[in-house]
């Protein structure tokens, strides 16, 4: 039963990809001589992009908090596995900062691509100083910028110290914070959202899961203030306490 329900949603996805590809694509084309527009298009396709894959994966999702982030934000957020993507995504209106080895993934490269996805490699000064100057811009875009600043996917146990070198993006546009936290409820340690070691078997075992439970809460802005380091320590105590808690 569980790999039919995975190939059923397998050849759903495919359609899927294929639709939102062609949808990216053109966009992107007719949009290019308009920054602004195609920014502005691609977040509204991207968000309705995460929406249909949670619908297609089951994911039942509920939002805590008092009120979306507004415009030019900086979202920062706990990180278990791929779902955090999808289910981030299809809750903001936001544009993602990704490690630079999903740009290898096949198809996922793809529309990442077309979600004009900022890509990161922290190995690489050079690119780490190219990150923030691309964050920096969006935010002054007033468009919203989702990231995971863990910078790699945990077991879900805890959370770990956030990195702060792109905290520095938000000080330099003066943009405020909004610390996000997700909590899954499959009653496992590690959640099946947790990526583990092999994408293939992850992807598998989602595709044959039949609902995944989540919560997103949303916790009061933070303004970017002078200190990154500090900006950072602040984001991540508040992520860490929220995660921990017993709600």
């Amino acid at each position: 039963m569980g790999y039919l329900l995975a190939l059923s949603r397998l050849l759903i996805y495919v359609g899927v990809f294929i639709v939102f590809f062609m949808i990216g694509v053109a966009v992107h084309i007719l949009f290019f001589p308009s920054k602004k527009q195609k920014l502005n298009w691609v977040l509204f396709f991207t968000r309705w992009w995460a929406k249909t894959t949670c619908w297609v994966l089951n994911f039942k999702i509920e939002v805590v908090g008092n009120g979306f982030p507004k415009p030019g934000t900086l979202i920062v957020a706990n990180h278990v596995g791929t779902p955090d993507i999808f289910i981030l995504g299809a809750c903001f209106k936001g544009f993602f900062v990704s490690k630079a080895e999903i740009s290898d993934w096949p198809f996922f490269n793809l529309l990442a691509w077309l979600g004009m996805t900022i890509f990161a490699n922290r190995k690489q000064k050079r690119q780490v100083r190219s990150v923030i100057e691309n964050i920096e811009t969006r935010l002054n875009s007033d468009c919203t910028v989702i990231l995971f600043p863990e910078a790699q996917a945990t077991d879900g146990v805890d959370v770990v110290p956030f990195k702060s070198a792109v905290f520095e993006a938000v000080v330099r546009a003066n943009r405020p914070v909004v610390p996000v936290v997700l909590k899954y409820h499959d009653g496992n340690r590690p959640t099946i959202a947790y990526y583990g070691d092999s994408f293939f078997k992850h992807m598998i075992m989602l595709l044959k899961n039949p609902r995944l439970k989540a919560t997103v809460f949303i916790l009061p802005e933070i303004d970017a203030g002078p200190d990154r380091q500090q900006l950072a320590k602040i984001s991540y105590t508040a992520v860490r306490e929220c995660y921990l808690a017993d709600v």
